[in-house]
This record gives C-alpha cells, sequence and structure tokens, in this order.
C-alpha cells in the first residue's frame, strides 16, 4: 500500500493535459484556456460617460455654459466646441474630445439651453470612463490555464472576442460491474440491492461540468467484464470501474485489466475509505478502479479522479480547496490509515457526521467537506483545528 500523497503524486504525474481546440465564447462556459488572450482593443475604447448629465470643460465649471448638442450611446460629436459650452450627454456615450467631465444631471440648474453647475465637490476627470481604464490593447488579460466562468465570457464578447482556444473535456466511460445491482425503478428480489454509483458519479462529474459519454453495467462475468473493458478503452480518456476489484471469487476486474495488458500503477491505498483504489493506464487512457461500496465511490472520486480530471482540462489549481477549520465534535481512530471524514462546515467551523461507514451514503447528502486525518493522527478533539477539504458543488 502507498500513502494518500504517494497515490495523488503518481495520478498527476501519469495524467496528460488534452489537445486544444478553438470554440465559440458562448460555448466555453468551465473550459479551460490553452493560450494567453490578448485585448484586441482598448476598453473602453472611447472616454465614456459613466452618467447622463452635460459634458464641460472642467475649467469653466464656475461659468453660465451653453447647451449646443446631443450624445446618445452609440453617436459621436464631431464638432468643435467652443469655450463656456456644455454638450448633453448619456451614459454609455463617447465623451467629446473637447471635454473633460461630466456633471450629472441631478448636479445642474438648467434655464432654457444655458446651465449652472451645482456641485463644489466636482473634480476633473469626473464621470468620464478614460479609453483603455479597464483595459489597455495589446494586454493579457485571461492567463493560459484560466476556467471561464459567467463573467470572463461576458468579459471577452466585450472586446470583441468571438473564438477561443481552450483545453478539450475528457471523453469518460463508466463501467459497474456486480451481480448483486438492480437499477433503480426496477423490483428488488430478495438478497440484491439498488445500483446507485454510476448515478452517484454522474452527478459528480456534472457537478463540475462533465459528463459520461458511456454508462455500462455489468454481471460478475470474467469474459464480459473484459469485452466491456476492452471496448471502452478505444475511446475514453478516463474509464471509471466500480466494484469487482477485491481478491474475493467474483472479483474479475484485477484480472480483466491485466489480461489487457494495463499498467498497473498502484493497487490499494493506506486510507479509509477506499483502501482498494486501483489506478492504471493503457495507453493514454487512465483506468480508476473504485471500490464498490458507495461512499468509498464518492471519496476516492472526489480526492484522486478529481485532480486528474482537473490536470487533464489543463487547470493549474488542482486539487480540493483546503481550509484547517475547528472541530465541532470529537474523533477517534486507529492509527496506520489516513481517513477521509464526512463531514459538514457551518459557522467558521466543522462538524463530523455520524454514519462515516463506508457503505453509508445518507450522510455523505449532507456533506459539503471531507476532515482529512492523517495515517498518523489517532484523536480529534472539540475546538481542535483540523485540515477541512471542501466538496466543489
Amino acid at each position: 500500500m502507498i500513502s494518500v500523497q504517494q497515490a495523488q503524486q503518481l495520478i498527476l504525474e501519469n495524467s496528460t493535459i488534452l489537445a486544444e481546440k478553438e470554440m465559440p465564447i458562448h460555448l466555453a462556459l468551465r473550459m479551460v484556456l490553452s493560450r494567453d488572450v490578448i485585448a484586441p482593443i482598448n476598453l473602453p475604447p472611447f472616454n465614456q460617460s459613466a452618467m447622463d448629465g452635460y459634458a464641460i470643460k472642467f475649467k469653466d465649471r464656475k461659468s453660465k455654459l451653453k447647451v449646443v448638442g446631443e450624445v446618445a450611446a452609440g453617436a459621436v460629436l464631431n464638432s468643435s466646441i467652443g469655450n463656456e459650452q456644455a454638450i448633453r450627454i448619456f451614459t454609455g456615450a463617447a465623451v467629446p474630445n473637447d471635454f473633460d467631465t461630466v456633471v450629472m444631471q441631478e448636479k445642474v440648474i438648467i434655464d432654457n439651453d444655458i446651465i449652472s453647475i451645482n456641485d463644489d465637490l466636482l473634480k476633473l476627470g469626473a464621470n468620464v470612463r478614460k479609453i483603455g481604464d479597464q483595459t489597455k490593447i495589446n494586454t493579457v488579460v485571461l492567463n493560459k490555464g484560466f476556467e471561464l466562468n459567467a463573467a470572463s465570457i461576458g468579459f471577452l464578447s466585450s472586446l470583441g472576442i468571438a473564438n477561443v482556444f481552450v483545453y478539450n473535456k475528457p471523453i469518460i466511460s463508466i463501467v459497474v460491474t456486480g451481480n448483486e445491482l438492480v437499477k433503480p425503478g426496477e423490483v428488488l428480489p430478495d438478497g440484491q440491492i439498488y445500483e446507485s454509483n454510476s448515478n452517484t458519479l454522474i452527478a459528480a462529474l456534472q457537478s463540475i461540468s462533465l459528463s459520461a459519454f458511456s454508462i455500462n453495467h455489468c454481471i460478475d462475468n470474467e469474459n464480459l467484464i473484459y469485452d466491456t473493458i476492452l471496448s471502452q478503452l478505444k475511446n475514453a480518456n478516463v474509464l471509471l470501474l466500480t466494484g469487482g476489484i477485491s481478491v474475493g471469487d467474483y472479483d474479475f476486474v484485477g484480472s480483466a485489466l491485466k489480461k489487457i495488458g494495463v499498467e498497473n500503477i498502484f493497487y490499494k491505498i493506506k486510507q479509509k475509505p477506499g483502501k482498494p483504489l486501483y489506478f492504471g493506464k493503457h495507453g493514454n487512457t487512465l483506468i480508476f478502479a473504485l471500490p464498490g461500496n458507495p461512499a468509498s465511490v464518492l471519496t476516492c472520486f472526489y480526492e484522486y479522479v478529481y485532480i486528474a480530471l482537473k490536470k487533464m482540462q489543463g487547470n493549474t489549481d488542482l486539487y480540493l480547496e483546503k481550509i484547517n477549520l475547528p472541530s465541532l465534535n470529537t474523533f477517534s481512530k486507529k492509527s496506520g490509515l489516513s481517513n477521509f471524514l464526512k463531514a459538514q462546515m457551518k459557522d467558521g467551523k466543522v462538524n463530523i457526521l455520524e454514519g462515516q461507514e463506508s457503505y453509508i451514503l445518507q450522510s455523505f447528502a449532507f456533506a459539503n467537506a471531507l476532515v482529512y486525518l492523517p495515517e498518523e493522527k489517532e484523536t480529534v478533539a472539540i475546538d481542535e483545528m483540523i485540515e477541512v477539504h471542501k466538496l466543489p458543488f
């Protein structure tokens, strides 16, 4: 068995960033930039009014000014402006070159076409967004490795950028094994249980803006498992298997992977839950054979599969967010195995939940974090600071 840290390091060493592609900006949510983005224009591209009001020359602010024109958003005023003159202007409109300040309309007294300014606090350049204030032309505005969100897509659109270069998302296949499994919605025979791991993994992938292109269910038949794995390896970047990785008489996943020629990177981690985790590689395809117990599946996904998926997409921030919080309760364990404990963060503290067994998902439903206790750690006291991994949803 290897340590948690060794397992994570081996996964990252064997994970390869996928190829890039160009795609429309409006379809690029949660995609990761594969190139720096350079601003093609200044933003704003001209001196822009931030208010409805009047454009003036600051030096004329104490004079009575004649309003000689109007500029709405989207229009320009090209005529020359004399001294002691003003222009009616609206939010977003281009401030004529002869003017340097905009007075809010609420701060102006108007009589016919003559205005007086009633604003003792007015400053030079007030209410004018200067050209390039937000972004200057030919500067890097978003770096390679940035994950696009709604705001950044809007920002790039405001620069006139219609397409971006991003890393491909991984193609993911799920294979669930077990004679005892029945699909939800079907009649449940004696001795069998409803299969939940595929829906759990599908939802976990969706929570990080990924999806599985294929979901397969196999009974514990050596030839069927072999054929299914072999067929999925043809297209998948990542293959997720659940169940059948232990050493029982009906656990055929390990032997099938060996027969196919999958490189065994590691098998078993010094942790609880999820000790019998297998990680291997076939060409550039990563294979995670997850334990069958539902809480083990989800824990291993977030602590191991997650970092591989992040790296393959070109992310630079790979791990779950880690913080230290005081514990609301006590906990004890034996030394020798690291523990990942279902937990709930609330009001700046963390509650280690009841129901830590690997088969229990109900407590996981209320968890928004995992508490990490290293191998040597045996006890947790109330208010003791402990490491917490925030779940990504």
